[in-house]
C-alpha cells in the first residue's frame, strides 16, 4: 500500500515539475533590441535610440509646463549604396507639428542626433539634437508620443518615441 501511495506522490511531483518547466516554453522571446526607440522595423533605414528629452523642474520629476525639449535618436542607412536623406519629423506632441531637420546619411553609416557621449563610429558622424517647442502638457516621463520620420528613399517611419525618465528623483525631507 505504501508503494502505491509513494508512486502517486512521485507522479504528482513529477507532473508539477514538468508543468512548471514547460510553462515558459510557449512564449516567444522578443527578438527586437529594447533600445531601438520603440522598435522601428525597416528594410534599409532604421531609427533607433529615440527619446524625447524634456526640460524638468529642477529637483522634481515634473516637466516644465510649455517648455522646449530635444529629440535624440540615431538613423542607420543599411543599404550597400546610395545616400538616404532625412527630410523632416512630424508629431502631434508639440506646438510646432513639423520639425525642421534635414540630413544625409551615407550608405552603411549611422548618424547620431543629440547623442552627447557617442563618438562617431563611421562616416555618418553626429548632429545636434532636434529642437521641439512647447511639448503637449499631457506628456509625462515614461509616456510616448507618436513621431513620423520622413525619408527620401525609405518613406515615412512612424513610431512611438518615449519621454525620457526623470534625471533625478525628488528628495524627501
Amino acid at each position: 500500500m505504501r508503494s502505491s501511495r509513494s508512486s502517486r506522490v512521485l507522479v504528482c511531483v513529477s507532473a508539477a515539475a514538468s508543468a512548471a518547466a514547460l510553462s515558459a516554453c510557449g512564449h516567444d522571446a522578443a527578438t527586437a533590441s529594447s533600445n531601438r526607440g520603440s522598435g522601428s522595423q525597416t528594410e534599409g533605414t532604421t531609427v533607433e535610440n529615440a527619446f524625447i528629452v524634456p526640460t524638468f523642474v529642477p529637483g522634481h520629476c515634473a516637466l516644465q509646463a510649455g517648455s522646449a525639449a530635444s529629440v535624440r535618436f540615431t538613423v542607420t542607412n543599411g543599404r550597400p549604396a546610395g545616400v538616404e536623406r532625412l527630410e523632416g519629423i512630424s508629431t502631434d506632441a508639440a506646438a510646432m507639428r513639423d520639425l525642421a531637420v534635414t540630413a544625409d546619411i551615407p550608405a552603411k553609416s549611422t548618424v547620431g542626433f543629440g547623442q552627447p557621449s557617442a563618438a562617431a563610429v563611421d562616416a555618418g558622424g553626429s548632429r545636434p539634437a532636434v529642437h521641439v517647442d512647447a511639448l503637449d502638457p499631457q506628456l509625462q516621463p515614461g509616456m510616448s508620443a507618436m513621431m513620423t520620420f520622413h525619408f527620401s528613399d525609405q518613406g515615412d517611419i512612424t513610431m512611438p518615441v518615449p519621454v525620457e525618465a526623470c534625471p533625478t528623483q525628488a528628495s524627501t525631507p
